[in-house]
């Protein structure tokens, strides 16, 4: 679990990098609170109204949490602390890879989880834009799903 993943007592969380994009939101908020303070307008509408779409896009990038739960055999997703969706783990049907293309340019890949059910769930892991390793990750998940949750 050193590559992917670490244990945080009772739950496994997924390791991200979320430096760049704190970095981008905090640039955003600054400009926003830049425009507010000096009142620019174009065309009679206030510039940061421009911020407000920027601003939530890297504020949902930087507070969604993705973890197991070893205790209850649930997957968590969490956004803003409060949005909590919950998936359990003796639904699981695969993994899905998606190659992201626009334009002919790599443009990253995607892990997925399916869950089975009467309305098939699709729930996204992980999205980089390079990702080399994506085996080594799916071996990992699987692990932690079928020996620690489910095991």
């Amino acid at each position: 679990m050193e590559q992917f993943y670490h244990k945080n007592g009772n739950c496994i969380r997924l390791k991200e990098n979320k430096l760049f994009d704190m970095i981008i939101l905090i640039v955003f908020c600054l400009s926003a609170i830049y425009f507010i303070y000096v009142g620019e307008t174009l065309d009679s509408m206030p510039i940061w109204v421009l911020f407000i779409l920027p601003i939530s896009v890297y504020m949902y990038k930087v507070t969604r949490k993705t973890q197991f739960r070893l205790d209850s055999s649930i997957l968590e997703i969490s956004f803003f602390v409060f949005f909590t969706q919950k998936y359990d783990l003796k639904n699981f049907e695969q993994f899905l890879i998606i190659k992201h293309r626009m334009n002919f340019f790599n443009n990253g890949k995607e892990v997925k989880m399916i869950f089975k059910g009467e309305n098939k769930k699709e729930v996204s892991l992980l999205r980089k834009y390079n990702f080399k390793n994506i085996e080594n990750f799916i071996s990992e998940t699987e692990k932690i799903i079928f020996k620690q949750c489910l095991g």
